[in-house]
């Protein structure tokens, strides 16, 4: 029998993940919250359809809101937005008292990443996302593995989702412990669509990752526009650009550096058309925007390493007076 799997979180990202651990052969189960989307899923199965492929697989999986309606799983792979991380982590916290691994995949700079960086100042807490430090004391950097996700998946409607392009996932440990749990589950997703990468340095992946979000997605949920439209406009590419070097920098003083250009990452995203981003679907949607991980968190390390960053000062602003405007929470950090 393979591993038992759970997905809390069980929307684009999740989904997709769902299907490919159940191609492997783990037993997977979904922990969500209550709504149409998992109501849908449990009554009558994932819809999974593949874009690129143009095919469709409906997936049966078990299903609750609450954790303790399910079995304690070997792993929990947490899938949700920065913002419902921490309500997540409380959920499963009896499982990681049973010795439940965890996987997050999410985007944004790690509430964990101060813990693992000595030149950072005395705080280990990251206050952009961890307010309290909650999240650090229930899931601290030695419990976890991370994961950055290399893909693009959509929900069209309850129960549906779509996997758009990419099939890149990349897991590893934050401190580079751990690894032989990060190869057993590496092993897992051997059989699946994905492609699935053990990550050397995963605070460099994830970084990585960041320096293609940290534009595109804050100015597409300003301006409404794709990422095509967004490109095309010189000045407009160019404010992305520095917001780029601008987040190169902070990672460089905190000993997380990257070959890559802004150009060179402007040209790939370029490259995938006239996409939406997933800030701009949150922002149509009427959403609260993972603000505080892509932007408010790069700003505070920037206030820690007395680096000047202030294309991000001005679009965080930005943003942040929309978030008010349309009735979510103050956006806390500096």
């Amino acid at each position: 029998m393979g591993l038992r799997i759970t997905i809390v979180g069980p929307g684009a990202v999740g989904a997709t993940l769902a299907a490919a651990f159940a191609a492997s052969d783990a037993a997977v189960s979904l922990l969500g919250r209550p709504g149409p989307h998992l109501d849908a899923i449990t009554a009558q199965g994932l819809a999974l359809r593949s874009q690129e492929r143009g095919t469709e697989e409906r997936y049966w999986f078990p299903t609750a809101h609450h954790a303790g309606r399910l079995p304690v799983p070997d792993l929990a792979v947490l899938c949700v937005k920065s913002q419902h991380l921490l309500p997540a982590a409380r959920s499963v916290h009896a499982w990681t008292e049973s010795g439940t691994d965890i996987l997050v995949v999410a985007n944004g700079v790690p509430w964990w990443l101060p813990s693992t960086i000595e030149d950072v100042g005395q705080d280990p807490v990251l206050r952009s996302v961890d307010p309290d430090g909650e999240l650090l004391t229930l899931l601290p950097a030695e419990r976890v593995i991370a994961g950055v996700a290399h893909f693009s998946s959509i929900v069209d409607g309850p129960g549906k989702v779509t996997h758009v392009s990419g099939d890149r996932l990349i897991i590893g440990h934050p401190t580079g412990e751990g690894l032989d749990r990060v190869t057993r589950y590496a092993a897992t997703l051997s059989a699946s669509p994905l492609r699935l990468e053990e990550g050397t340095d995963i605070r460099r992946d994830i970084w990585e990752k960041l320096l293609g979000n940290v534009n595109l997605n804050p100015v597409s949920a300003l301006t409404g526009a794709t990422v095509l439209d967004i490109l095309d406009d010189r000045d407009v590419r160019q404010l992305c650009a520095a917001m780029f070097d601008e987040t190169a920098a902070v990672g460089a003083a905190l000993g997380i550096k990257s070959a890559m250009t802004a150009a060179q990452r402007l040209d790939i995203a370029r490259g995938l058309g006239a996409f939406r981003t997933s800030m701009l679907q949150d922002a149509d949607r009427g959403r609260p925007l993972e603000l505080d991980a892509l932007v408010g968190a790069v700003r505070e390390l920037a206030r820690r390493t007395g680096v000047p960053t202030p294309s991000l000062d001005a679009v965080h602003g930005l943003l942040a007076l929309r978030e008010r405007v349309h009735g979510h929470a103050r956006t806390p950090g500096p």
